[in-house]
């Protein structure tokens, strides 16, 4: 009897601290501390290859440690292909330009998908960045519109006039209710001024950069003689015949007669022997006489 009495009691006692543990189980995680959040974001975007340059910049320029110690945030990533871009676009950014630009995508409130379907339709709803608390902010570039549009997206803009690039929701990377929030963006938000003003300081972040490809050795051909070009012969036009000054008395002097050509010469040497011949002949009848 009493072998059976311990067992039910050591199971009154299990059985309720097992649904005790089971119900704490299922309750939700308690709110971060007052001191920072428990959060890391470099952490979370580690988790997807194609924000590896986002955070590779957050984690260099230390922007980072700043979202790190922030209670509510909502960090706006755009992917390798639109870093890349920008990057290639501004050349070598200063290391202060690309520390504000960073800054301006990270919004010190927590939007997820349902608090962007929540606000009002076509109205933008101002909200502070990062880069507004570092003193730089000038014409209210460190402030970010946020409108919603059609089937739950919406448009980043800076609030500040003269914005140069606008970006698009594409879709919620993670969410730690109401910690932090990732957004995949189309692009950076690029307010006016930021890349293009002149700051005193360290220079460009070092970026990594793609190993080149290996190019194959190719023979090359030598290159072919000149060829001369062909000698053009100008004929050389026959000079005039030579006067004599003292045959110039007259009115006019007389031309003077051209050469005899060879043809000429031949019937001069024709007509001579024929003469020859016919005073031979007349010699020869006269002596029979």
């Amino acid at each position: 009897m009493a072998p059976r009495l311990s067992l039910l009691l050591l199971l009154a006692l299990v059985l309720p601290a097992s649904g005790d543990d089971a119900a704490a189980a299922a309750a939700p995680a308690p709110p971060a501390p007052a001191g920072g959040a428990s959060f890391n974001v470099t952490e979370i975007l580690g988790r997807f290859p194609e924000f590896g340059l986002f955070s590779y910049l957050i984690s260099k320029t230390h922007v980072d440690r700043d979202i790190n110690s922030r209670n509510t945030v909502t960090v706006l990533v755009p992917d390798n292909s639109a870093v890349d871009w920008l990057l290639r676009r501004s050349g070598r950014l200063p290391r202060a330009a690309l520390v504000e630009l960073l800054s301006v995508h990270v919004v010190l409130d927590y939007f997820d998908a349902a608090k962007i379907a929540a606000l009002p339709p076509g109205k933008p709803t101002v909200s502070t960045t990062l880069f507004q608390t570092t003193g730089n902010a000038r014409r209210r570039t460190g402030f970010l519109a946020i409108t919603p549009t059609a089937k739950g997206g919406a448009v980043f803009a800076s609030a500040a006039p003269g914005a140069l690039v606008n970006a698009t929701l594409k879709r919620v990377v993670a969410a730690v209710p109401y910690n932090i929030s990732v957004l995949q963006i189309s692009n950076f938000v690029v307010p006016p001024g930021v890349l293009t003003r002149p700051r005193p300081g360290p220079g460009p972040l070092p970026l990594p950069s793609p190993p080149l490809p290996r190019m194959k050795p190719m023979a090359i051909a030598p290159t072919p003689a000149p060829v001369p070009a062909p000698t053009k012969v100008v004929p050389i036009p026959p000079s005039l015949p030579l006067t004599d000054p003292a045959d110039e008395d007259g009115d006019e002097a007389p031309a003077a007669a051209p050469a005899p050509s060879h043809g000429n010469a031949v019937k001069v040497m024709s007509w001579w022997s024929g003469l020859g011949v016919l005073v031979g002949t007349m010699a020869c009848v006269f002596g029979y006489l």
